[in-house]
């Protein structure tokens, strides 16, 4: 049976004036965040990757204020109702000490309510590959050392060895192996229900949508009127990122080959920007959990997982993916691969780079959305990944390397699996 992966998500108020106070607690345990005084996530063995950031207080372009809320995030294997049961049993004094910043927290003995209370369902969220579980990840990378160790053990006798007895000879170590039982079964796959399920929805709703077709058609030159009404009425504010903040940004980045992104802004006032960016968001959830579900989101292979997430009745958005190698290069990677999907996603939001029938110009206008990007980036002071090291590639990588270890191979595919040691 598979496991599928959740998106935790719990956004509470934070006390007027506590906000200081609370970055400095989030500060301190984020210098070990598998093992501190807080949420020693290291000691869970379903969470592939965890956060805390606070969301300042702002003002929105109609003058309505909000207040900091503080934002925690973890990407887990199985439900997200069980995860937060077994954390508050945990790390129920730690979390504690983070809510009692909070408006309306009850103490203690209310911490599980409290939470559950304040737990917000994503807009969309993406999953590198659904299933693959943490224990999978951490398993099938030890795999590969140990192959990777016996070969090197083993390098003058397999000089003159043709691929496939050097496979064979890899398959009967795993074989002999006690630590490596586990690899000796390919990894487990959905079950026939899981899979029907799915192929379920997906047909209803791409029923629906030829049914929809001819009033979808119809209305859309209406709608690209409008849309182009709103585009060339909105003003696009290009703001230059804070110095300070692109400091602070910095030190959170490049620490290991996995880094954390999170970015938030208000959707541009109307109705119109607010159905449309839900519409969009619906679309993209949809897309990742039927389609992009397997290590490539519209040719972007570096996104382990991430997640959308409206707030404060749709008027604001945040967004918050876990990425491999440096900012730069992520959004390098975006617009130049798949520029008119981030307009989809983001152009409904205040000040985003003038676009063009939603997908033209926005992100192609490079440097004025990398300020964009900058100026609304939030610094992350706690963040959690189960497995610094191993970038997306590599995890698909090992996957591929356990596969191989069954079934028939040719003498091309044996060539091409021994390249991935």
């Amino acid at each position: 049976m598979v496991t599928t992966q959740s998106a935790v998500t719990i956004v509470a108020p934070i006390i007027p004036g506590h906000e200081a106070d609370l970055q400095h607690v989030l500060q301190d345990a984020g210098q070990n965040p598998a093992d501190n005084s807080l949420v020693s996530f290291g000691g869970f063995s379903n969470v592939h990757f965890g956060r805390f950031f606070v969301l300042p207080a702002a003002t929105d372009p109609q003058g309505r204020s909000y207040a900091a809320e503080l934002v925690f995030l973890a990407d887990v294997d199985g439900p997200g109702e069980a995860f937060v049961l077994q954390l508050v049993g945990a790390a129920g004094n730690g979390l504690h000490t983070v809510y009692q910043h909070c408006q309306g927290y009850p103490g203690r003995a209310g911490l599980r309510d409290y939470l559950c209370s304040h737990s917000v369902s994503a807009a969309a969220s993406y999953v590198n590959t659904v299933g693959r579980t943490v224990s999978q990840v951490q398993q099938e990378a030890q795999l590969h050392d140990a192959i990777r160790q016996f070969l090197d053990e083993h390098q003058s006798q397999f000089r003159a060895a043709s691929p496939r007895q050097v496979r064979a000879a890899v398959q009967e170590y795993v074989e002999r192996e006690p630590s490596l039982a586990w690899a000796r079964q390919p990894a487990s796959q959905p079950d026939i229900s899981y899979v029907l399920g799915e192929k379920i929805q997906l047909a209803l709703v791409g029923a629906a949508g030829i049914m929809l077709f001819p009033a979808i058609l119809l209305g859309a030159p209406f709608y690209l009127a409008v849309l182009r009404w709103h585009e060339t009425h909105d003003v696009a504010r290009d703001a230059i990122p804070d110095d300070a903040l692109i400091q602070k940004l910095a030190t959170q980045e490049d620490h290991g080959v996995q880094n954390p992104f999170t970015s938030a802004g208000f959707l541009k006032p109307g109705p119109f920007r607010k159905i449309t960016g839900s519409v969009v968001l619906w679309g993209t959830g949809f897309l990742a959990r039927h389609v992009f579900n397997h290590a490539n989101l519209i040719g972007v292979k570096t996104i382990h997982f991430a997640r959308w997430v409206f707030l404060d009745e749709k008027r604001r958005l945040f967004f918050a993916s876990n990425y491999d190698g440096s900012l730069e290069n992520y959004m390098d990677d975006f617009i130049d691969k798949i520029a008119w999907g981030l307009n989809i996603v983001f152009s409904n939001g205040v000040d985003y780079p003038e676009t063009r029938f939603l997908i033209l110009d926005g992100a192609l206008n490079e440097q004025v959305f990398k300020r964009f990007n900058l100026t609304h980036q939030l610094v992350t002071p706690f963040w959690y990944t189960a497995y610094q090291g191993l970038t997306a590639l590599n995890i698909e990588n090992n996957a591929r390397i356990r596969a191989g270890l069954s079934g028939a191979l040719d003498d091309a595919a044996t060539r091409a699996w021994l390249r991935r040691l």
